[in-house]
Parts: structure tokens; sequence; C-alpha cells
């Protein structure tokens, strides 16, 4: 059964300007989570059951739908999916109500981290937790794959037609690797223009930067390695904390803590981006 789609681009009217967008919520069918990361999960998991594995692990947030994308996969592959899940002493907060009642619909086993702390120290305990199993695996906080960057750099050569790129390319940015794929498609395919991404939370954009080149294949400098990257890519810090909800009004479905943080932007700034736009719409 194929569970990933080739997703449309999309035609809107925003304060007389044409916007494009690319609908990556559309990536998984359902009942599968409306989320790109899930293009680099899916083979991933599929590699970890041919070496063996049976218990594969995940530290979620109270946001994220990567916990989702990891139950409803290993229950098709015939995998034990373990969310570790950070718990609060005021009960549920932010998305964590709805997270959870979709790991549990999948068959997932819930472990929860008291006293939260950062989300790395939350992963090192998850996975010491997850490591007393056998044949178990903890998947890297932000699922980070070259399996995503590739898929989605295909997303951009193949199904993203070249009369929407060349302009401005407006993405949220996380863990960096959907732009990553991003950048690397718009190399493949030559297009230039400016892609924008426009943090989730408070990092160091210069930072960023350097991490999507790495994790995309190019060096800090990227004509050392590539000889030329043909886009103009910022990283803009915003000034949204993580758990912050934009609730800007948007006429697709846009996640809150993700995307439309990004679409905020853009509609803040659209008087000063080339044609043609595009927005890369990553969640729902």
């Amino acid at each position: 059964m194929n569970f990933l789609s080739d997703t449309p681009v999309e035609e809107y009217l925003i304060e007389n300007r044409k916007v494009f967008v690319k609908r990556e919520d559309q990536a998984c069918f359902p009942p599968g989570p409306p989320f790109a990361k899930v293009r680099g999960l899916f083979p991933v998991l599929e590699r970890l059951k041919k070496e063996g594995i049976k218990n594969v692990g995940y530290m979620d947030t109270s946001i994220s739908m990567a916990g989702w994308g990891v139950s409803f996969f290993c229950r098709e592959l015939g995998l034990h999916p373990v969310i570790f899940a950070p718990a609060y002493k005021d009960g549920y907060r932010n998305n964590q109500e709805f997270q959870i009642k979709k790991w549990k619909e999948f068959g997932a086993e819930i472990i929860y981290i008291e006293k939260p702390n950062r989300m790395m120290i939350n992963y090192y305990k998850a996975r010491k937790t997850l490591a007393s199993r056998q044949n178990s695996y903890m998947l890297p906080l932000g699922l980070p794959f070259k399996e995503t960057i590739d898929s989605v750099s295909d997303q951009v050569i193949l199904h993203t037609p070249r009369e929407v790129l060349g302009g401005s390319v407006v993405v949220c940015v996380g863990s960096g690797t959907m732009t990553a794929g991003i950048l690397r498609g718009c190399y493949m395919k030559s297009i230039k223009g400016d892609v924008y991404g426009i943090l989730v939370s408070r990092k160091d954009p210069n930072g960023m930067r350097k991490k999507i080149f790495s994790v995309g294949g190019f060096s800090d400098n990227p004509a050392i390695f590539w000889g030329y990257l043909p886009v103009n890519f910022s990283v803009i810090d915003y000034g949204y904390e993580y758990t912050f909800k934009e609730e800007c009004q948007c006429p697709f479905p846009c996640n809150p803590y993700y995307d439309r943080k990004a679409w905020k932007w853009l509609l803040d700034n659209i008087n000063r981006l080339k044609d043609p736009i595009l927005f890369w719409n990553i969640g729902a």
C-alpha cells in the first residue's frame, strides 16, 4: 500500500497578489498525519524492520505531529511504537490531549517523562529507558533524516511547476530538514530567487542557516561545496516562542504552531516579496 502522496500547488489571492501554496500537509494519506516529515520516516522505519528492530521509540513534544506518524507507520509495519511524552503538573498542555488520542489509536505504548526538562535532557532519559529493551531503536529528535531531504527535493524537482518558482519561497523552520530539501531541489532545478526560512522558535538564525547547509549537503560556504547556490537564502527569527500559537487568518489548513508563523510573516511582508510567491505548507 502507498502511504505517501505527491502534493498539489494551489493558488490564492492575498492582498491582490497571487500566492501559490505547496500543500505538503497532504503528503501522507489519512489516517496518517497531515505532516510532510513522514516522507523520510516511512523508509527509515522500513529499513529498521529489515535490520531486526522491534521497538521504536520517540520523544515527542506537546505540539509535534511526529509521534502520530511514528505510531501510524509502526502499526502498518508490525513494529512496536514507544512514545515518550512530558508529564506536566498542571495536566495536558497545548496539543497533547489530541496527540495522545492518536498514539493510542495506532497502538502505541506511552511512557511519561516526569519533571520534564529541556528537550535534549528528556530525550536522553527516554533513550536510556528504551535501551533496556532488546531490538530497540530511539529515533532522533525532529526526525532529521536524509530520506526526508531527498523526498522534499524530489517534490521541488518533479512536482512543483517551474512557473511558481524563481521569485520568493517562504517556509517555516523547525529542525531545518524540510528547508534543506527545498534548497537541494532549487539547486538541482537551477532555480533562482529568494528562500525565506521563518523560525518557529527562538534560535540563532546564523547557526540555523549553517545547520541547514550542513544537513542539506552544502558547506557553510555553499560556493565551495556545490560551486553555485542560485537562491538567496535567509533565516529569520520573527520573535516566536515554540509553544506560541499563531491564530492569524489563513485560507487553507495551516498548523498554528509551525506553518502559520511563516504565513504571518508572509502577510506582514508581502509587499517586499518578489513574484511568484510560493508558500511551502509542511503540516496542517
